[in-house]
């Protein structure tokens, strides 16, 4: 079964990119199963979304080969920001849960296949997403 808990083990033991495309993003793949079975807005995936795009989009514009450290510390800041989302019941807990896994999984492995390979992810949950 592809859902949040599958992926997030999967994310504990190696790289995102080790992950086939298809079965992150494709019709029968985990963004789609995730996404139709979180209770949280697009509002709220956006503001999730734009701040791993902020951070991605370094390695895309100076043809970095990896996330520096100060592209993390950006990323690290989610944390508190997820955090505050579930405890305010904003933010299904299990989207926090995957997400922390997610930023976790970039921090360890941060080369710029995985990193594209996350933020593919992101962007297909965000398709797959209700509302």
């Amino acid at each position: 079964m592809k859902d949040v808990n599958d992926l997030i083990r999967k994310l504990e033991k190696g790289p995102i990119a080790r992950i086939g495309l298809k079965d992150l993003v494709g019709p029968d793949g985990y963004a789609k199963n995730i996404a139709g079975s979180l209770k949280v807005s697009r509002v709220q995936m956006r503001r999730v979304y734009n701040e791993f795009k902020q951070a991605f989009s370094k390695v895309k514009r100076k043809k970095q080969e990896s996330l520096k450290e100060e592209d993390m510390n950006r990323l690290y800041m989610l944390f508190p920001f997820l955090e505050y989302q579930k405890n305010r019941k904003l933010m299904d807990e299990r989207l926090t849960n995957l997400m922390n896994a997610l930023i976790e999984n970039v921090d360890r492995f941060r080369d710029r296949k995985n990193v594209e390979t996350a933020e593919k992810f992101l962007t297909a949950l965000i398709a797959y997403s209700k509302e």
